[in-house]
């Protein structure tokens, strides 16, 4: 008699939890397509910001003036490269 009643109260929230999981499921699908798209959009745009590397380079010129032990042919031999942009991680 027991074993009856718990069956069926089993069997009632079994389906309750699999209709939970399967709403669980869709929402994380569309929730992760969505944000998929708008990163692909945002991630387009990304680009380096012009006030560093102005800063970058003004800071190689004060460099450069500041050191007076340095001569013209070792100031043309060695050439600065500019750091590769990456994107903030914030």
């Amino acid at each position: 008699m027991y074993i009856k009643m718990t069956e069926g109260e089993d069997e009632k929230m079994s389906h309750r939890w699999q209709k939970d999981a399967d709403g669980i499921l869709i929402f994380t699908g569309l929730f992760s397509a969505a944000l998929a798209a708008l990163l692909t959009v945002s991630v387009q745009d990304l680009k380096s910001n012009p006030q560093d590397t102005t800063a970058f380079y003004l800071a190689n010129i004060y460099q450069l003036l500041a050191d007076p032990n340095m001569s013209r042919a070792s100031i043309l031999a060695t050439p600065v490269q500019q750091p590769d942009f990456s994107p903030p991680k914030s």
